[in-house]
């Protein structure tokens, strides 16, 4: 990640994490982290700034 991101929250679903970050931008980005470690799913991530980012919905995100 080329630029600093903040957590906004996480919220504990039946489906997994979700975690809202706001990227320095100003961009929001939802990220799930599925339950029984299927593939997790983003929404919202800004092509530059998370254009080499290592996937940032890993639980340590």
């Amino acid at each position: 990640m080329n630029q600093q991101s903040t957590t906004l929250s996480r919220h504990l679903t039946s489906d997994g994490i979700v975690v809202w970050t706001r990227c320095a931008c100003g961009r929001l980005r939802m990220d799930l982290v599925p339950n029984g470690g299927g593939r997790p799913l983003t929404a919202g991530p800004c092509p530059r700034c998370h254009a080499d980012a290592p996937d940032a919905a890993s639980p340590g995100a």
